[in-house]
């Protein structure tokens, strides 16, 4: 299986084709089964023709006005190139408030979503944003896969859900502006993958556009990362970018090789942690003087 996580910079182009043959150019060139995009890769879409600024929370309006296009654009290159595609995530309005929503695309041009289910403060408090409300899992002809957008990634019950149901890839789209974030989403998704035993796919936004408060500085390293056990590298990483550029990392990866740790690796992250259970109660005080 050909996994691509992209490294994206998000600009501005003058009209949807231009913008079409932008994303068409890297998802022929990654040649993957599965293309993952950035958070607030539909923003994008919002940038066509706009001006030069708007505050926050009108360029949120104007991303959830263009949201449906975003996603059947990206459909029709699922179709075209016959592969799977995580749309990064776009804002999308529902009768609750407006969402941030990762669509993945089948190869026929099916969708399914995930919603971002714990919303960083930027979302609470400037996009006034609303919180998703169900953990999904989708069934795919690569297998089971989970999404956790951005900070989900750092709440790692949300991702124990996805892997005690069969998932074993998990796509992270994230959007960090300082390295700090970029730092607590990376080190999530290594802590991911070693909890559950499983693949973390992490593709961020880079880069930015001036006068668009939501993307307008982003850093990020786009990432493939395995538990590092028998088979797989001893670091944990199968294949990343380089800090803060754009790029399309493209690995081969072997389904059988990452599940077999859960079955007969040096550890066993993912069979005991149940155990943790027992001494999850009150932590006994001792004093020590």
């Amino acid at each position: 299986m050909r996994i691509a996580a992209v490294a994206h910079a998000p600009g501005r182009s003058p009209d949807w084709d231009t913008l079409e043959a932008r994303l068409d150019r890297i998802v022929a060139g990654a040649g993957a089964d599965l293309v993952v995009l950035p958070e607030y890769a539909g923003v994008e879409a919002a940038l066509i023709d706009a001006p030069a600024t708007l505050s926050p929370v009108e360029w949120r309006d104007r991303t959830a006005a263009v949201a449906l296009a975003w996603a059947g654009l990206v459909g029709t290159l699922a179709r075209r190139h016959g592969c799977h595609i995580l749309a990064g995530t776009t804002l999308w309005p529902t009768p609750e408030g407006i969402v941030n929503r990762a669509f993945l695309f089948a190869p026929s041009g099916a969708a399914v979503h995930q919603d971002k289910l714990i919303l960083t403060p930027y979302e609470r408090d400037v996009l006034h944003l609303t919180a998703g409300r169900e953990l999904r899992l989708f069934e795919t002809a690569l297998g089971r896969i989970g999404v956790l957008v951005c900070y989900d990634s750092e709440f790692p019950l949300l991702a124990r859900a996805l892997v005690e149901g069969g998932a074993s890839i998990i796509l992270v789209p994230s959007c960090t502006d300082l390295p700090a974030g970029q730092t607590r989403v990376r080190q999530s998704c290594r802590a991911r993958a070693i909890e559950g035993q499983c693949l973390i796919v992490q593709a961020p936004l880079v880069g930015g556009v001036a006068g668009c408060d939501i993307v307008d500085v982003n850093c990020g390293r786009a990432a493939l990362f395995a538990p590092p056990d028998h088979g797989l590298p001893p670091d944990g990483i199968i294949a990343q970018s380089i800090p803060d550029q754009p790029a399309v990392v493209v690995a081969q990866v072997d389904p059988a090789a990452i599940a077999r740790p859960r079955a007969e690796g040096q550890v066993g992250n993912f069979r005991h942690w149940p155990e943790q259970e027992a001494h999850r109660t009150v932590a006994q005080l001792q004093r020590l003087r």
